[in-house]
């Protein structure tokens, strides 16, 4: 059976939603022989186990992908699960790991602040503020280092990641530190910045 063969029968397994056909479907999407199609289809066999409350066998997948940006979102979804059902040990526990697999080496600085700025809204959903602001932290130092990028994508991506950290904050009424954010913006200064605005007047009207 080829790669598009394997595909295609794990497409049909996550689109039935047969959960007669886990093992199947976990083995299948691992066979599959390109390693950017193995973790991508991985990370969506992950995401259903554990939307289905199949957790330990979602987080089994999770530790069998390459160290990565899906292996990342894919122990973030275990924790998700974890932390909606209460679990909030274990959950942080898997944030913990996820936030290890995404500062990555074969990952660029904006990726990496990318996967920390995810954990970190799924931390403070799960009421882990503390943790989930020095998450934020480690997530606008790189991002900020990415701006300085020789490549002028790479250098857009990262502002635009600090972009959507500062404006995170913002929605939060967090303004000093979403405005501390967008004031040293390289890029995107004054979109960001009128962004927020228009959050500080949204506040001020629902005051």
């Amino acid at each position: 059976m080829n790669d598009a063969e394997k595909i295609a029968q794990v497409k049909e397994i996550l689109g039935s939603q047969n959960l007669e056909k886990v093992f199947e479907v976990v083995s299948l999407a691992l066979s599959i022989q390109d390693e950017e199609d193995r973790d991508l289809y991985l990370l969506d066999a992950v995401r259903w186990l554990a939307a289905n409350g199949i957790w330990q066998k979602a987080y089994g997948a999770a530790q069998l992908m390459s160290e990565g940006y899906e292996k990342s979102e894919a122990l973030q979804s275990v924790g998700d699960y974890l932390a909606s059902v209460g679990h909030l040990e274990k959950a942080l526990i898997i944030f913990t790991e996820a936030e290890k697999v995404s500062t990555a080496e074969n990952l660029s600085e904006w990726q990496q602040a990318e996967l920390l700025h995810k954990i970190a809204k799924s931390l403070q959903k799960s009421k882990a503020v503390f943790k989930a602001d020095e998450v934020w932290e480690k997530a606008i130092a790189i991002a900020r280092k990415g701006e300085n990028s020789p490549s002028s994508q790479d250098s857009l991506d990262s502002s635009g990641v600090l972009a959507e950290i500062a404006e995170n904050f913002a929605a939060e009424e967090r303004f000093e530190k979403a405005s501390a954010i967008a004031q040293k913006l390289k890029n995107r200064k004054q979109k960001t910045l009128q962004h927020l605005a228009d959050y500080f007047q949204q506040a001020k009207r629902v005051a």
